[in-house]
């Protein structure tokens, strides 16, 4: 193989498929990248062996070839060669020289056939989003994803097709956060299939052009991008009917502008994230929200101090108070692309649900804490 690549455009491609390396192989190959020059083309594959993320990259190609590399070896190199271009050859001992500028490395890598290739995905339901509006939508549900390994069938997010909708969801059970699309087209059979996390983050990080295709089958999915593509396994496993726990009714509905309110929960944040108990930190990061008139006064307490803050909000019902977590709040917040948020409440012990305003494409269940 005898390659010459633009650096910079080669070194952000390697990062890219260096995030689907594993940290920690169990194969010395997977914690190498593939490398294939072929016609005018250089594809890269990084895999874990559960995510394959791809990325083609243009090149003056003198000889086609393949070989892999070292991957955060690689990624550190080229990162910081300083010549415009970079050339690559590679030998019959799996070697690979670099040269760029007045620097020239040699790596050893690996044979390149036995490099995991990427799966067939047999589809039973695609589509195409505009790739902005599905970034948008994973962004806005994926602080909900559970974290806790034990409860593996919530550490990704739930895709569902059905007609013309999209329905994104996140749940950690304690708060579930839900998106919904209208597509222009049907997606074919209704669908259902949970996305890990690790997936869903590396398909934010590839150039995905004006469109991104979604491709579901029964074991894996696949996102494809503009010269990019992230191929994942699915998550196996029962998940829940989140449905049952979107409260229906509501006695209490507050509006409020959610700059002001994000900003005055971080506030109070700052004092309720530094609790205390015998001088042991338990960062329980609970703030009370009650209503007194026209405004929602937020409090908290801790180790530091005391915290009481307020803003105006309109409001339907009667005065209440409740706790929350304040980290959970501002997630929400933080992804709210409104200028209002209206609350729906019951009791104090109630799950409270968050949404936008004025549209209906987006709710938040956030369970409160106990006062």
């Amino acid at each position: 193989m005898k390659v010459q690549l633009n650096r910079k455009q080669f070194d952000d491609a390697l990062r890219v498929v260096a995030g689907a390396v594993a940290a920690r192989a169990s194969l010395p190959i997977l914690s190498h990248v593939y490398i294939e020059a072929k016609s005018d083309t250089v594809r890269l594959v990084g895999s874990d062996l559960e995510q394959w993320v791809e990325r083609r990259i243009p090149a003056l190609v003198g000889e086609d070839g393949a070989t892999t590399l070292p991957a955060r070896l690689l990624t550190d190199l080229v990162g910081s060669l300083e010549g415009e271009d970079i050339h690559i050859e590679s030998g019959e001992r799996h070697q690979a020289i670099l040269t760029s500028a007045d620097s020239c490395y040699e790596l050893v890598g690996l044979p390149a056939e036995e490099y995991p290739p990427i799966p067939d995905i047999e589809s039973t339901s695609e589509l195409a989003l505009p790739a902005k509006h599905f970034l948008e939508m994973v962004g806005s549900v994926k602080f909900a994803v559970c974290k806790e390994e034990a409860r593996h069938a919530l550490t990704g997010i739930r895709m569902e097709f059905e007609g013309d909708t999209l329905r994104l969801a996140a749940t950690d059970t304690h708060r579930l956060a839900v998106r919904t699309a209208r597509i222009d087209s049907s997606a074919g059979e209704p669908t259902a299939a949970i996305v890990p996390l690790k997936a869903i983050q590396l398909v934010q990080k590839i150039p995905a052009g004006e469109t991104i295709n979604l491709q579901l089958g029964q074991h894996r999915a696949a996102f494809l991008g503009e010269n990019a593509a992230v191929y994942t396994q699915l998550i196996e496993g029962y998940y829940p009917n989140y449905q049952r726990v979107i409260p229906q009714e509501f006695t209490r509905r507050w509006v409020l502008t959610v700059k002001d309110f994000r900003n005055a929960l971080r506030r109070a944040y700052l004092i309720a994230k530094n609790n205390a108990t015998d001088g042991y930190k338990t960062y329980t990061s609970k703030v009370y929200l009650r209503t007194d008139g026209d405004k929602l006064v937020i409090t908290a307490q801790g180790y530091a101090g005391e915290a009481e803050d307020a803003v105006k909000l309109v409001r339907e019902g009667d005065d209440l108070e409740i706790a929350f977590n304040a980290k959970y709040l501002l997630d929400v917040l933080d992804v709210l692309e409104s200028e209002q948020v209206a609350v729906e409440l019951t009791e104090s012990l109630r799950p409270a649900v968050f949404r936008h305003a004025e549209l209906d494409d987006y709710l938040c269940v956030i369970m409160p804490m106990a006062k």
